[in-house]
């Protein structure tokens, strides 16, 4: 089965970063070098700040409510945390983006509410979005990451100048990122009231 690793980097970092009209500082929490080297590609940001490890809640504690325009999360292990979430709400500007891993909402259904259910006391914007995990000869599998936001909506206000004119994607474009944000009717009806465009 091939190893499609680099178009979750790509998705985190660049759906993100094109839904923000001008993101200056940036928190990558458990993103390492995949999603510095995505951020690399642009030149507008003045700070990135990595945070690693278990003890993350405690790392975001003692950054002291500093006000970051994007956070990156690469990592599915807090995105059912509320204490994760309000340490990382704290550290956020009012018109900040998060984008974060969640569960697969056709295979986790419960879980996956619950984790748009908090974004979702927080953020009025949490919408789920798709990207391609694996591929064999005959399978292609995906996997979901989650946009949430109290201001930016990520197909409406992407920016399609930097989207597309930016060099080094090798998955990455405007058009895959609208159609990322994509649901079925029935996975929509399923999630009514969780999704929040």
């Amino acid at each position: 089965m091939e190893n499609l690793d680099f178009i979750k980097s790509e998705m985190l970092t660049h759906v993100a970063f094109n839904t923000h009209k001008d993101p200056k500082s940036i928190l990558v929490i458990n993103g390492g070098k995949r999603i510095q080297r995505e951020l690399e590609k642009y030149n507008t940001y003045s700070e990135i700040v990595h945070i690693d490890g278990s003890d993350t809640v405690e790392k975001l504690t003692a950054l002291g409510a500093k006000k970051f325009d994007l956070a990156i999360v690469s990592t599915p292990e807090f995105t059912a945390d509320r204490e994760f979430w309000i340490e990382l709400t704290k550290n956020l500007d009012p018109k900040a983006v998060v984008a974060i891993e969640m569960s697969n909402l056709f295979i986790n259904k419960e879980q996956a509410k619950t984790e748009l259910k908090l974004a979702g006391s927080v953020y009025p914007i949490v919408m789920p979005y798709r990207y391609d995990k694996a591929a064999d000869e005959s399978i292609l599998s995906s996997e979901y990451l989650m946009l949430a936001s109290r201001f930016y909506h990520p197909t409406a206000d992407i920016n399609l100048q930097r989207a597309d004119l930016t060099e080094g994607f090798a998955y990455y474009n405007s058009d895959v990122t609208i159609a990322a944000f994509a649901t079925p009717t029935f996975i929509y009806n399923e999630y009514l009231g969780f999704i929040k465009r």
